[in-house]
Order: C-alpha cells, then sequence, then structure tokens
C-alpha cells in the first residue's frame, strides 16, 4: 500500500526554554517545524523490520548473513553481587585453570581454594572451558580480554552434578570455609543453555554491547571455543571488510548519541542495527570509495584502541574521539549522512537529555 501522507518534524527552537506556564496559543512560538524528506513507505518500513523481528530481512539490508540481537544466557559468571557477605556466591569464570593428561585444576570466582579432579569426571558431565565475550570487557574497537568459564556441553544439570561432584572429591582439602558455602550457592544459581553454540573460526563476527552504549568491535575467532553471552549482541558475516566496516558505524553512532547529549535507551539488542539501515549507512548503500576509508580507519582504530577499563562508555568514547583516525572517520561519516536521517536514526538508540546514571 502507498500513502502520501506528508511527513514532519517538530522540534523546540534554539534558545528557546519550555515553561509549564506556557499558553497553548504561545507554544507555537517555540516550536520549529520541518518537512521530512521522506514518503511514508520509506519512514515506516525500516521500524516494521524492527517491530516485525524480521531480523532475516534486516540481514539481507545489512549484507549479512545473520543478526543476533542476544547472545547466550548464562546465569553466575562473576557469581552473587556483594550486597551481603552471606548471600555472595562463587561464579563458574574461572580465577586460573590448568589440564594434563590425568587432573583438571580450576578455582572458581569469588573463592580462594584451587580444585582438582580427574579428567574422567570433565569428561562425563561433558565440562569444558569456554571463552566468553562478555559485556563489560567490550570498549569502541576493543575487547580487552576473554572471560574463561566453564560450562557444559549436555546442559545445566551436567554442570550442576560436575560442580556437586568437584565439591565432594575435594571437601577434605578446601581450606577456606567461605569456598564451600559459596559454590553450593552456586549450584543452586548457575543457569546455563541446553545448546551450547560457539562462533564459527571461518566468520568475521561485529559484537556490541546490548545496555545503553552500544559500542562494538570487529573480530574472527581464533580458537573453536568462543561464545557471546546475553548481554552482547552480534553480527556475523563472511566477509572480513564487512564486518570492520560495521564495528566503525556502531561506533561512529554511539559517538554520535554522546556528541548531541543525548541518553542512551536501557536496552538496545538490534536496535543499533536498524539505526544503521536509517542512517543510510548500510555496505551496500555507499559508495566503494567511502567503504574501503571507513574499513580502514576501523582496522587502525582496532589497533591503537587502550586496553583500558573505563568508568562507563562515555569516557572510553572520548578516548577514541582524540585519535586521528577516528575524527577522519567522523569527518568522512558526518559528510555522508544527512541530519534528517541521523535523527531517526538516533532516535532508535536514545532519548533527548544525558541520564544522570552510570552509562556502561
Amino acid at each position: 500500500m502507498s500513502w502520501s501522507t506528508e511527513l514532519y518534524v517538530v522540534s523546540r527552537k534554539p534558545g528557546k526554554e519550555y515553561s509549564k506556564s506556557l499558553e497553548l496559543n504561545e507554544i507555537k512560538d517555540y516550536l520549529e517545524i520541518t518537512q521530512l524528506s521522506k514518503s511514508y513507505d520509506d519512514y515506516v518500513a525500516p521500524n516494521l523490520l524492527y517491530f516485525t523481528e524480521d531480523l532475516t530481512k534486516l540481514a539481507k539490508e545489512l549484507s549479512v548473513e545473520s543478526i543476533h540481537p542476544m547472545g547466550l544466557y548464562i546465569r553466575g559468571i562473576y557469581g552473587g553481587e556483594k550486597k551481603k557477605e552471606k548471600e555472595m556466591y562463587a561464579g563458574i569464570a574461572l580465577h586460573e585453570y590448568s589440564y594434563d593428561d590425568i587432573r583438571f585444576r580450576f578455582r572458581l570466582w569469588r573463592t580462594k581454594d584451587l580444585l582438582e579432579v580427574p579428567v574422567s569426571i570433565v569428561k562425563k558431565y561433558g565440562v569444558e572451558v569456554f571463552s566468553v565475550v562478555y559485556e563489560g570487557e567490550i570498549n569502541p574497537f576493543k575487547l580487552r580480554k576473554y572471560v574463561p568459564v566453564i560450562l557444559s556441553k549436555t546442559g545445566e544439570e551436567s554442570l550442576k552434578s560436575f560442580l556437586r561432584e568437584a565439591l565432594n572429591i575435594n571437601i577434605s582439602k578446601i581450606v577456606h570455609k567461605d569456598t564451600v558455602r559459596m559454590i553450593e550457592a552456586l549450584i543452586s544459581e548457575v543457569k546455563q543453555p541446553s545448546l551450547i553454540t560457539p562462533l564459527n573460526v571461518n566468520k568475521y563476527y561485529v559484537a556490541y554491547r546490548c545496555d545503553r552504549a552500544f559500542t562494538a568491535f570487529a573480530f574472527k575467532p581464533q580458537h573453536p571455543n568462543i561464545i557471546i553471552e546475553s548481554h552482547v549482541a552480534y553480527i556475523e558475516s563472511s566477509e572480513e571488510k564487512v564486518a570492520y566496516y560495521y564495528a566503525a558505524i556502531l561506533n561512529y553512532l554511539a559517538y554520535k548519541v554522546t556528541q548531541l547529549g543525548r541518553a542512551f535507551i536501557r536496552h538496545q539488542f538490534a536496535r543499533p542495527l536498524l539505526a544503521v539501515y536509517m542512517a543510510g549507512l548500510v555496505w551496500k548503500d555507499v559508495d566503494e570509495d567511502t567503504r574501503l576509508e571507513v574499513v580502514k580507519c576501523s582496522k587502525v582504530l582496532h589497533e591503537k584502541a587502550l586496553n583500558k577499563e573505563y568508568s562507563n562508555q562515555r569516557v572510553a568514547l572520548k578516548d577514541v574521539e582524540r585519535l586521528s583516525e577516528f575524527k577522519k572517520l567522523v569527518e568522512i561519516l558526518d559528510a555522508k549522512v544527512s541530519k534528517e536521517n541521523l535523527e531517526i536514526a538516533l532516535g532508535m538508540v536514545s532519548g533527548k537529555g544525558v541520564e544522570e546514571e552510570n552509562e556502561g
């Protein structure tokens, strides 16, 4: 169906402050109305891609193989929160671990005791060490590190059974009494999927934070046990240049949110990718010279971005902003995106005004 409806953008005029005392007939003096140079169909189509959850169609528009709005649901990676000492529990993340032909030695997060079990027990329960792409380790153009965790390829109950048996085998050697309590609590709280699907070592990925500031990085898995957890969204591509391109575009859009003093929405999922589409920055719609320049900048930024822990991602983006390649990237993309399209795109991932609480 085609519509002839005209669309307009209404915004507050620069320098005009809103007051609750305004009369209705005075409001028009505070508003600026401009016609949107998009048809109704062009404006609505991108929203339908998201709100009908047609991610296959969106993936096709972005020239990527698949879109995953969230990774695997895993509970208990770092254990319980420190609200009360007695409520803390161990995590399935590992402080340290080692294998040999006979023994598997490991120390769970928050615990001080090294556990040791026969390799036959590890195999019995299908337990393996996986490298997790964890939201808190993602910065613009950089993953600080993978988080090693133990999971079972045969499901949650197998993981819990393994932890129980490991605890029983080591109970007489455990020095710190809190270790027993925290592992018992972990067994009660831990969650993992019944099916664990690692990333394909022959594909390229862009992973980005699902919560608030959707900063991103591109990578190719270096071994077959890399997985992504549920607070991270990702796209899969068979082409390296496409992955580096979208990592740059996502970081650019996240930067524009901060530059314009806007607030990130709480949960992003596939919205940043829809924002890329709405901004007119999908791979196939951008000229080849621009694409190559963006990819070139992105690769250099992946090398130059600091492996650093930030208080939040606004600070991380400020750090990246200082790099000459990022300044060039912003300059290139600013010249390609219309003000109208950018406003529509940012409206999908942010609101007006900076949130006071920590944004990643």
